[in-house]
């Protein structure tokens, strides 16, 4: 019976979704031409020292042994990949590149969540200037407004804020960890328990906010302007206000929100970052940022990056649900009408051949697909 059953975590796509899908792929794929942007396709198989700076959360590698005794894993991250690959072959920056592949992820059981990910993506790599943000926000913003019906909300952080607060708070490592994983993780009670002998401090009133700093980025420059916020972190703040007026003028329809009490997608950025979601669907449909850090995992000299990867899948079962059906037709023909039916099929875009052998098979046929029958050989047309 094992051989009939899928692996947990991967799923069979076929028919409406699975055209779908391609279609998305295409149009990715096509946006991604338009804009300059290099295509990259990494092996699916990497050396398990390629994702040392990967943030693990709720997921686990899949692990793999080569012949000569080294670990392998299936690729969970195609950042990294593309980081690896510009160092290994020098190759010239500043650099716009593109791609589209699957990422494995052991989920925790139970989660409801696949382990296969069809994810697209942008890393655009040695540009420091902040316009490599706008070009992400940009690409997030037409993409998701040209792929699904639903409206999108972007949501703005930035990875070093909430580091440099408790950083000014305390130098116990081990205490900020624990300040930032209850933050984090919106474990209120144990928060307010940690942060309880810092009463006497100016930033006090803004701690005991800060898991609620999220929102409306009015209200929260409103409430960030009356903190006594350290000065590390007015760099983040003034970035975060450019952006938000940017984005206000540039795209006025976007919503945009700034969440400054969570953690970054990973632990490899160092700067603004971003996520989009819809009200339709759970989790986030893309995420990204900064991260200047990256290549010094794999070479002395640091590059500035921006990128973002979009989750394919979510974006089909969005884009699936909001298709409107339409009536296929089915052309019935004889052999000797071939190319009389590929010239229908050339002007109907929903319409398919039947390769049946008679008009009955084709009848039965047109039932099971709720399609309209188109008899090219003279018999009676069945609506």
């Amino acid at each position: 019976m094992l051989k009939h059953l899928l692996p947990l975590g991967t799923r069979d796509e076929f028919g409406r979704r699975a055209r779908t899908k391609q279609h998305l792929i295409a149009v990715i794929q096509a946006h991604f031409k338009q804009r300059g942007l290099a295509p990259i396709a990494t092996p699916l198989l990497e050396n398990e020292a390629v994702f040392d700076p990967y943030q693990m959360g709720n997921y686990q590698l899949y692990r793999l042994f080569s012949n000569d005794g080294r670990t392998l894993v299936l690729r969970p991250d195609m950042t990294l990949p593309v980081a690896r690959f510009i160092s290994a072959t020098n190759v010239p920056l500043p650099q716009k590149f593109g791609y589209v592949g699957d990422i494995f992820r052991v989920s925790r059981q139970l989660s409801g969540s696949y382990n296969q990910i069809t994810q697209a993506g942008v890393e655009l790599v040695g540009y420091a200037s902040l316009k490599a943000e706008f070009e992400c926000l940009t690409i997030a913003n037409q993409l998701s407004t040209e792929l699904i019906a639903d409206a999108v909300e972007i949501e703005l952080g930035d990875a070093q804020f909430a580091q440099r607060v408790v950083a000014s708070l305390t130098s116990d490592d081990s205490e900020q960890q624990a300040i930032l994983t209850a933050l984090f993780d919106k474990q209120v009670p144990r928060y307010t328990n940690l942060i309880a002998k810092y009463r006497a401090q100016p930033l006090y009133d803004f701690l005991k906010a800060w898991p609620r700093l999220f929102g409306r980025p009015e209200r929260i420059f409103k409430e960030l302007a009356a903190a006594s916020l350290p000065a590390t972190v007015q760099p983040s703040l003034k970035r975060l206000q450019t952006v938000v007026a940017w984005m206000q003028k540039t795209m006025p329809a976007q919503a945009v929100s700034v969440d400054l009490s969570s953690q970054a997608p990973q632990k490899y950025y160092t700067g603004l970052t971003f996520r989009g979601y819809s009200q339709a669907g759970a989790g986030y449909l893309f995420s990204g940022g900064r991260y200047d850090k990256l290549l010094t995992n794999f070479q002395a000299e640091a590059e500035p990056a921006v990128g973002m990867g979009l989750n394919v899948d979510l974006l089909t079962t969005l884009a699936t649900d909001q298709q409107t059906a339409y009536a296929e037709q089915l052309i019935y023909f004889e052999p000797e009408q071939w190319p009389q039916a590929e010239a229908y099929l050339a002007k109907q875009p929903h319409a398919i051949l039947s390769l049946a052998d008679d008009l009955a098979g084709a009848r039965i046929e047109a039932q099971r697909l709720n399609a309209q029958l188109i008899d090219l050989t003279g018999g009676v047309t069945n609506d």
